[in-house]
């Protein structure tokens, strides 16, 4: 029997040839799957990298659109202090926002901003003329961290920034409106102004301001009549239906001042009138003074330039066009006397050399019409002859003023004005709106008197016109209540000039502002009733420069400017 001896060598070869095959499968593995790890940390990184990158741009970018915020860490790190840092919340990359969606999923991104003022460039800038308060220079640094996955990149970028206040407007060094907040201002009061006389039963004298603010410096006590208690003070009274009112007919006088705002410096605006004591208590009214309204407040005294009244010589030296026949004696020949007589030649009123801007036109250009050919034109429907105020007109003199004017412009009198009738506005040549500012300045070369000033005043002296209309005979109600469209000051007070019969009838509506140093109700038409309106916003619309002095003036506002070249860039290990 052959037996066979066989070594098993092919085994070994099958086994080592396996072995080598696994070997380098599993090499072949290793390396794909470090070339796999290598290549996703290559994106992971790059990810990171341009997050930190986006982290710049959007630290920027938030720099830019909240700097002008005083309550953002960005404005008070850069306006207020030399150096600091301040991190930067930049989560809506990370996060996304209403309608957006995160830069990249599973990023995020943190940054850090730091300041360091320049210095140098700062005193370069203050050498050449800019206030060391306007302007600020220097560097801000960035560290911009992004993070994705595992991965961590943080860059850091230098870049200049300047910073310099913005210019604002200069209402404050502007004349215009006086005291354009106040539909009533007053420095001093009769103590009779708004007192309700015992007998005064036939139309008590009624005062009325609606809207913007009223200031009185030293205060007054104002007489309440009793529908004023029951209706607009109603809520301001502790038993509006048991409180007696002063005066008999309980229906005007005094002043309603219910529906504007009151200030005082020295003593306090006060309504007067007998409150109810009760049952228990004797006697059972008991006059009373007490603070207007809720509304009373105590303010500071204002400067004349705060309310936006200025010298006489500054206005004149800002007016367009100048009238003063003491400086040059032609002027004169535009001052003249004014008649007007009453139909049957009955009341003549003269107004004595005067400069006539009288603003009426002539009836007989009215051009007729179906419904007015047998009706009776005035001169009220002729515009042709509008008085046009555009810029600064300085007078001195007295003026007499009436009808319509045009245009938006300040007439400054240092004298008298005399108003003859309404005062109304019409669009000028352009259409847009007209506003006309009427100041009235006491001549101070000889009027000197503290109590009774004889110049600064508007004086309201009515007249009838038996040229008025095309039948010729006045109207015997007419100029009794004028409207006057505008801002009123008066140095010397407002009041009524007139020895008629119907004096009593006389009352005056102002739409605008009145402001006067020394106000004497009882020398002001009966009932005047001011509608506060503010001028000053249809005056700045002019293109006349009203500007006092050229002094700059600076909002909290800066106009940043980041340099756009870089300073310097690097990638620094990441330690936010």
């Amino acid at each position: 029997m052959k037996v066979n001896h066989r070594s098993g060598i092919a085994l070994f070869f099958t086994i080592c040839t396996i072995l080598v095959i696994s070997i380098i499968v599993y090499g072949m593995i290793y390396f794909m799957r470090g070339e796999v790890y290598h290549s996703e940390g290559y994106v992971d990184n790059t990810i990171a990298l341009l997050l930190a990158e986006a982290g710049v741009e959007e630290t920027l970018f938030t720099i830019k659109s909240q700097m002008n915020n005083p309550d953002n860490p960005f404005y008070k790190l850069i306006t207020k202090e030399s150096e600091g840092s301040v991190d930067v919340d930049l989560s809506r990359l990370s996060k996304g926002s209403d309608g957006v969606a995160p830069l990249v999923e599973g990023g995020s991104v943190k940054a850090r901003l730091t300041w360091q003022l320049d210095a140098k460039a700062m005193e370069e800038l203050v050498a050449k003329g800019v206030p060391r308060e306007i302007a600020r220079e220097g560097t801000i640094t960035i560290n911009s961290q992004g993070l994705f996955h595992r991965s961590k990149k943080q860059v850091e970028v230098k870049k200049t920034l300047k910073a310099m206040l913005v210019k604002g407007p200069m209402n404050a060094n502007a004349v215009g409106m006086v005291a354009p907040e106040h539909g009533l201002f007053l420095n001093e009061a009769s103590p009779e102004s708004f007192k309700i006389e015992t007998f005064d039963f036939w139309d008590p004298w009624g005062f009325f301001v609606i809207g913007g603010k009223t200031y009185m410096k030293e205060g007054a006590k104002v007489d309440l009549p009793k529908w004023l208690i029951l209706t607009r003070m109603r809520s301001q009274m502790d038993h509006p239906w048991l409180d007696m009112g002063i005066g008999w007919t309980g229906w005007n006088g005094g002043a309603d001042l219910s529906q504007t705002s009151l200030e005082y410096t020295d003593d306090a605006v006060k309504r007067q009138y007998y409150k109810w004591q009760g049952f228990f208590r004797w006697p059972w009214w008991s006059k009373v003074a007490e603070p207007y309204h809720s509304e009373t407040k105590k303010v500071e005294e204002y400067n004349n330039k705060k309310i936006n009244l200025y010298p006489a010589d500054v206005y004149k030296r800002l007016a367009n066009r100048v009238v003063d026949p003491e400086a040059k004696p032609d002027h004169g020949k535009y001052f003249t006397n004014v008649n007007f007589t009453e139909a049957f030649g009955r009341n003549k009123v003269t107004y004595n050399k005067v400069v006539p801007l009288y603003g009426w036109g002539d009836w007989r250009k009215v051009p007729n019409k179906y419904s007015r050919y047998f009706g009776n034109p005035t001169k009220a429907h002729d515009t042709s002859r509008a008085v046009e105020i555009n810029g600064l007109t300085y007078i001195k003199g007295d003026v007499f003023l009436e009808g319509w004017v045009k245009g938006k412009g300040l007439l400054v009198v240092e004298g008298n004005i005399y108003v003859g009738g309404d005062v109304l506005t019409m669009p000028d040549d352009s259409g847009l709106e007209s506003c006309v500012g009427i100041i009235a300045l006491r001549d101070k070369t000889w009027d000197t008197s503290n109590e009774n000033p004889q110049t600064g005043k508007i004086i309201y002296k009515p007249h009838h016109d038996s040229d008025w209309s095309r039948f010729g005979i006045t109207h015997p109600f007419r100029n009794l209540s004028p409207r006057l469209e505008g801002s009123f000051h008066a140095e010397g007070g407002m009041e009524l000039d007139t020895d008629s019969s119907m004096k009593k009838l006389c009352n005056m509506d102002i739409v605008g502002n009145l402001s006067v140093d020394y106000f004497n109700r009882r020398k002001m038409p009966n009932d005047v009733r001011i509608t506060y309106y503010n001028w000053q916003e249809v005056l700045q619309r002019s293109t006349y420069d009203y500007t006092v002095d050229k002094k700059v003036d600076y909002t909290s506002l800066y106009e940043l400017a980041i340099q756009k070249e870089i300073v310097s860039w690097r990638e620094v290990d990441a330690t936010l």
